[in-house]
């Protein structure tokens, strides 16, 4: 019997957490020859419009890929079980749920409805091995870095991948290749 396709992603790394997004977005979509995307925040949307949207099959596509933001602001007990429902009911459906949270958890009832294979908490990365990142992020886009300049940018920038591939990357704008970054 296929698993279910819902995914819970918890934890403050945004990088590494947008990054596992797009790669289920881009194999569901290989699978179902296409699918129509919908993001949500949970604060913003009637659980029940969520599971009934699919629960039904889209006109444009041949599978659904949503994502609910804030999965940790689902509370309501008739929410939540409407929710684990679905998801103890969808194991042949082709649409995808992906359940995100910057907490570390969400409402028991449904981290457990989630299949263990399917769940994953995305920390943030220990202290050590920032300055790699950054020196091995710049060294892929074809530029140098001083370690006096890696230090800065670390001082300055928010601690999760996703804040230090945007404010990186602007360099990328103003110097030419092989370039090296310093202080």
């Amino acid at each position: 019997m296929a698993e279910t396709e819902v995914y819970l992603f918890t934890g403050p790394e945004a990088g590494e957490k947008n990054e596992a997004i797009e790669n289920l977005r881009d194999a569901a979509s290989k699978k179902n020859n296409g699918i129509e995307q919908y993001k949500y925040y949970a604060a913003d949307v009637r659980i029940e419009d969520i599971v009934a949207q699919l629960q039904n099959a889209s006109l444009f596509s041949p599978a659904l890929f949503i994502t609910l933001r804030n999965a940790e602001q689902i509370k309501q007990k008739s929410d939540i079980d409407y929710l684990v429902s679905w998801i103890k009911a969808s194991k042949n459906s082709p649409n995808t749920l992906v359940s995100i949270s910057e907490e570390n958890s969400i409402d028991k009832k449904i981290e457990s409805a989630v299949p263990s294979s399917h769940k994953k908490i995305f920390w943030e990365m220990f202290e050590n091995q920032k300055p790699q990142w950054v020196e091995k992020f710049f060294r892929k886009n074809g530029f140098r870095i001083s370690m006096d300049a890696v230090t800065e940018i670390l001082d300055m920038v928010e601690n999760n991948t996703e804040s230090l591939k945007t404010e990186c990357s602007r360099f990328f704008y103003c110097f030419e290749k092989d370039h090296e970054i310093n202080v």
